[in-house]
């Protein structure tokens, strides 16, 4: 599972090379349904060093008004 998880990781941050979202150039539901299984790289023993895009994806998502939102309820 490891190795998938990172090979997607991969295809994820190649397609992060070309555009600011997963869709495109606008957050949209691609964003939305990846984010929260993204967000669990270090589950994975995947380090974010290895796909810059991704990690700028996730700071970039991570820090919308609304997730952050959304993340504060998992820590009630």
């Amino acid at each position: 599972y490891g190795d998938e998880a990172k090979r997607l990781m991969g295809v994820a941050d190649r397609r992060l090379a070309e555009t600011a979202y997963l869709g495109g150039e606008e957050y949209g539901i691609a964003d939305m349904a990846a984010f929260p299984w993204l967000r669990l790289h270090e589950r994975y023993g995947i380090v974010t060093a290895e796909f810059p895009n991704v990690k700028r994806w996730l700071d970039t998502i991570e820090a919308r008004p609304a997730v952050q939102r959304g993340l504060a309820l998992l820590k009630k």
